[in-house]
């Protein structure tokens, strides 16, 4: 803590950067429930495997079908019908900002210590020789084209250059799609400091039948419900927060029909053709977009939407996809030998586009705040979604969720919440009884928009047994305000009904992550408050994530915003801190901090009255002329030698601004007696 002891009364202190503890998930408190968890889910599949194959022997239908093209799998019956998990197949660096951050000083990032999951039809080719020994083979399966053009897409060491994975020295954790929950479950992380043993994130390229498929109808009920499979992965996550698993959109969009029925595409339009798992709350679902390149450098404005890719919403209205990234024509390894590569396009290559770029995070992170730095997976993800890359409609859509994935702005944000800039970035907890809400302030700089989001690991919500079930899925609500000048602000909101409409702002009551956004944001204070519906919370309580930007930089570092120095001084570093520009008695930083000017001697935090009971003593009413986004307490002292007031508890606690008063009621029989009034910016 910085403390500033300045005039009569006043004195000032300024919060820095904390990385305490943070709280560990459920896995991480209960093992026992982590194995009976993963126990569970693998007797489950494994039943509905076997029951399975029983089928497909009975009805002469095939168990597994690879094409070279596709790989698909069947996995179950449901109502009769047979469900098929299937690959979602149709210079990918340079479209994430990947390589802007990769082995680029001052960040000089590749990956390495971070371990990746991949999920997939096969394994991944242990022996190419993009891969040296960085490649665990977890299921002892035969390894596949797929499999590898995913992993080498995340980790692929750039032997040859073209086809360098985004994380070049992260490790693999290659398994097939058997039981891939029940093995999530058994190796998600659950806490800080598991680089060695567990998995932060993983890519998951891959769904099943719906809709049209090879000239087969599954039927469309699956497209955007919350089913079985998406409702497992958001308990598996909530129950390892530190794990943020990647999943494909799917290429449904451009699938056609034989005239029966009509196509993916043609149903609704496009919209709705997402489904199982890719529908949970709390994975990061990727949809594809063109490579965002224009002469050797990132242009966002190339980055068309694929003819494939699969759009949102969910059925609850939820947005989905969460963000794009490059899915066509990738060039990444190949499993014909261990010298093969090849070009292929989908929602399977943005995937592990996206999730190698996020590995790059997972490290620099670890590197900021060492030695067991981690961000939870809300952290990881609203991370990404706050600072992608706007595209299509303003502000989010169901057809680019939140924007093209900028690996670099991420990044950067790291940096300078490392580097002091403490706002722009918080984890905070509310309590249903103990911390019902809470409220920051923080100072827009007016250079840029002011961005504000938020993002949680919601609990699982019911699993909707109907196709297009409005049935909300969120269970914890959290709700996100601005207020500032011009008034209060609201999150994005869209329109199911109208899934082609840009997004308006209101009470967003379905996603777990929620955004502000002021365009023109006028210099100065806004309150950010972070609260929560109804009276109780499922668990008790609900972490979440938050970032920021558009605030006030400090170029100079006295501790005074640019902003708040060019308002008054005419440029950035304009006032000294230590000067009293306007002989009020209060240096320009006291001016800061206690929210006056600086340059008006008769502006000055001052206390403006003190009144005594009947006889002189209780009740003593002391007020002062309280500031916007300013929090005080009121100390007490018997004497004013050696810094009286230095160990002091509050006698007030916090008084957040509009509070402009304190009464004691205490009858004080030593004298005398001094008060001191101390003011703080909020946090």
């Amino acid at each position: 803590m910085r403390v500033y002891k300045v005039s009569l009364i006043l004195l000032i202190a300024f919060p820095v950067l904390n990385t305490g503890a943070q709280l560990v998930s459920t896995y991480e408190v209960k093992p026992e429930l982590r194995k009976a968890d993963s126990d569970w889910m693998w007797l489950e599949s494994t039943v509905d495997k076997i029951k399975a194959e029983e089928w497909a022997a009975v009805n002469h239908m095939p168990v597994r079908i690879d094409d070279g093209r596709t790989l698909a799998e069947l996995v179950a019956v449901r109502d009769g019908k047979p469900v098929y998990i299937k690959t979602h197949n149709a210079n990918a660096a340079i479209s994430t900002g990947a390589n802007l951050i990769r082995d680029v000083s001052p960040y000089n990032l590749d990956g390495d210590g971070v371990i990746v999951g991949v999920w997939d039809g096969g394994e991944v080719l242990t022996t190419h020789r993009e891969f040296g020994t960085r490649v665990t083979d977890k299921d002892a399966v035969a390894s596949h084209w797929h499999a590898t053009h995913v992993g080498g897409t995340i980790a692929a060491s750039g032997v040859t250059s073209s086809a360098k994975g985004m994380a070049p020295a992260a490790m693999i954790y290659s398994h097939d799609w058997t039981s891939d929950i029940s093995e999530m479950t058994t190796e998600a992380a659950s806490a800080p400091g598991q680089q060695s043993a567990k998995i932060y994130l993983s890519n998951h390229s891959y769904g099943y039948f719906t809709g049209w498929e090879d000239g087969t109808f599954y039927g469309f009920e699956d497209f955007g419900k919350y089913n079985s499979n998406a409702r497992s992965t958001d308990i598996m996550v909530y129950n390892a927060q530190y794990f943020l698993p990647f999943w494909s959109a799917g290429n449904d969009r451009n699938d056609a029909g034989d005239g029966s029925h009509e196509g993916d595409g043609k149903y609704k339009d496009g919209y709705d053709t997402i489904s199982d798992n890719a529908i949970g709350k709390n994975v990061m679902t990727v949809g594809a977009v063109s490579d965002a390149v224009s002469g050797g450098g990132r242009n966002v404005s190339r980055a068309g939407m694929s003819a494939f890719s699969s759009w949102g919403p969910a059925d609850d209205g939820r947005i989905k996809p969460d963000i794009v990234a490059n899915g066509v024509n990738l060039y990444s390894c190949d499993d014909d030998n261990n010298s093969d590569y090849t070009h292929s396009s989908g929602t399977s290559m943005s995937s592990p586009n996206a999730c190698g770029s996020a590995a790059l995070l997972v490290e620099y992170y670890k590197e900021l705040f060492p030695p067991d730095g981690a961000m939870r997976a809300s952290t990881l993800k609203g991370l990404i979604i706050h600072t992608a890359d706007d595209l299509g409609n303003a502000g989010p859509d169901y057809s680019y969720g939140w924007g093209l994935m900028n690996t670099k702005a991420a990044a950067d944000l790291l940096k300078d919440y490392a580097g002091g800039s403490v706002q722009r970035l918080k984890e905070g907890l509310l309590h249903e009884t103990t911390n019902t809400v809470d409220t920051f302030t923080v100072a827009a700089s007016g250079n840029e928009p002011l961005r504000i989001t938020i993002c949680w690991t919601d609990p699982a919500g019911p699993t909707q047994s109907t196709s297009d079930s409005r049935t909300k899925v969120l269970v914890n609500d959290l709700d996100l305000r601005v207020t500032g000048p011009g008034g209060t602000y609201y999150p994005f909101v869209l329109s199911y009904s109208v899934p082609e409409a840009a997004a308006t702002t209101g009470d967003n009551d379905i996603d777990n992550v929620e955004q502000v956004l002021i365009d023109s944001s006028i210099p100065g204070n806004y309150t950010v408050e972070v609260s929560f519906k109804g009276s109780e919370l499922a668990g008790d309580s609900q972490r979440y994530s938050m970032l920021v930007s558009g605030i006030s930089s400090d170029s100079d570092t006295d501790s005074i915003p640019d902003f708040w120095e060019m308002q008054y001084f005419g440029s950035t570093t304009g006032a000294l801190a230590s000067l009293d520009s306007d002989g009020d008695g209060a240096d320009n930083l006291t001016e800061y901090i206690s929210g006056f000017d600086p340059t008006d001697p008769a502006s000055v935090f001052a206390i403006t009255t003190q009144e005594a009971g009947p006889d002189g003593g209780a009740p003593f009413v002391i007020t002062w002329n309280a500031v916007e986004g300013r929090v005080y307490n009121v100390k007490l002292s018997n004497n004013l030698l050696y810094d009286p007031f230095a160990g002091n508890e509050s006698l007030s606690g916090d008084l957040p601004y509009p509070a402009d008063s304190f009464t004691d009621l205490v009858e004080r029989v030593t004298s005398p007696v001094f008060y001191q009034v101390d003011v703080r910016l909020a946090d």
